[in-house]
């Protein structure tokens, strides 16, 4: 009698598109292909700069910045809807003041008007009469990919900068650094240069190249410098003891000293702004004062909401300032506080109510 076969599991037959892959979720984040001193390329390169605000996070505006250090930009710009969604990109912004915000909203929806205004402008900067050399796209898009690839052929040098970057844009680009890992490797190197230990090493190299034919009591100290140098221990400095505080004077009986005036206290001296900080403070001044449309603007408005003394909220002045003249607020001076920027005008007065800020037009 023959021995039954016996049944092998096959495996489960794939069904038509299906793949044994895990599912696929979030794109992983791709590796840069290039390093920051490559990317950079050669000095006196005409650099643009392009930034997609609507997938790359104004939490990366420091990386850039440093990326970019003493670098001439002839044109920056980032493109957005940065009165709706992406409003903090205004205060992160504030202090790169070479970087243009590009205010762009879709008017329809599933439309990223966006993308097609950043695409314009950079075959516009390719076209103009002084294009860049080197082109960089902030952006995980591959929307961008054709204008990378006209670009090239023009003799554009392409650097590409994101976190998720489609790959097709990554292989197009002669380089593409991602954002994470160059905000780590910049705060690497600015840990690196505070770190006393290195500093001394350093010190020690210097000092056997400056003396080859020291003798030998001094290398051999040298030589045990060297051995305790990675057990150094470095602490924080101990903070400055704080002064002892002053006795209290005993209360003077009633009746005593009755109708003297008592001395007001003396304040305290408050710290001085640095010159460039006044500097850059009267720069942004001028620039606002030759905005004439904007002042007129902010004028008109204040004068339709006045009240009876005159007196307004600045947040509802600003609220209507914006609803009706978008425009005109895109292309104004960075300003951290809305009044700071109606009283550099000249024409405002302000007055801290509380934690209440409130404005009226001068006579």
């Amino acid at each position: 009698m023959s021995k039954p076969k016996s049944r092998s599991r096959s495996p489960r037959a794939k069904a038509p598109g299906r793949s044994n892959s895990p599912r696929r979720g979030r794109q992983a984040d791709a590796a840069s292909t290039s390093t920051p001193e490559a990317a950079k390329g050669r000095e006196n390169e005409r650099i643009g700069l392009l930034v997609d605000a609507d997938n790359v996070s104004h939490q990366h505006l420091p990386t850039l910045r440093k990326f970019v250090g003493d670098t001439p930009l002839i044109s920056a710009r980032a493109y957005g809807d940065f009165q709706g969604r992406l409003s903090g990109w205004r205060a992160a912004a504030v202090e790169w003041t070479e970087l243009e915000l590009v205010d762009q909203r879709s008017y329809t929806p599933g439309k990223n008007a966006a993308d097609m205004r950043m695409t314009i402008d950079a075959v516009k900067m390719l076209a103009g009469t002084n294009p860049p050399t080197t082109l960089v796209f902030v952006t995980n898009d591959s929307d961008f990919t054709p204008v990378v690839e006209d670009a090239k052929r023009l003799g554009v040098r392409i650097v590409v900068m994101g976190e998720r970057t489609h790959r097709a844009l990554r292989s197009t680009a002669h380089h593409y650094l991602n954002l994470t890992e160059l905000r780590e490797r910049i705060d690497a190197e600015t840990q690196a240069k505070s770190d006393p230990r290195r500093a001394l090493e350093l010190l020690a190299k210097a000092v056997r190249l400056l003396a080859p034919k020291a003798k030998a009591e001094a290398l051999a100290l040298l030589d045990e410098f060297e051995r305790m140098l990675p057990e150094i221990q470095f602490t924080a400095p101990r903070a400055a003891a704080k002064p002892p505080k002053p006795a209290r004077e005993p209360r003077s009986r009633r009746g005593e000293g009755r109708g003297r005036r008592s001395e007001a206290p003396v304040p305290e001296a408050q710290p001085q702004p640095s010159a460039s900080s006044l500097a850059e403070t009267e720069r942004r001044r001028q620039q606002l004062l030759a905005c004439d449309g904007l002042i007129e603007a902010l004028v008109s408005t204040a004068a339709a909401q006045q009240t009876a003394d005159g007196w307004m909220k600045v947040e509802f002045l600003k609220k209507d300032f914006l609803r009706l003249h978008p425009e005109l607020e895109v292309n104004a001076p960075r300003y951290a506080k809305f009044y700071r920027m109606l009283e550099d005008t000249g024409r405002f007065e302000t007055e801290m109510r509380g934690s209440t800020v409130f404005t009226r037009l001068k006579p």
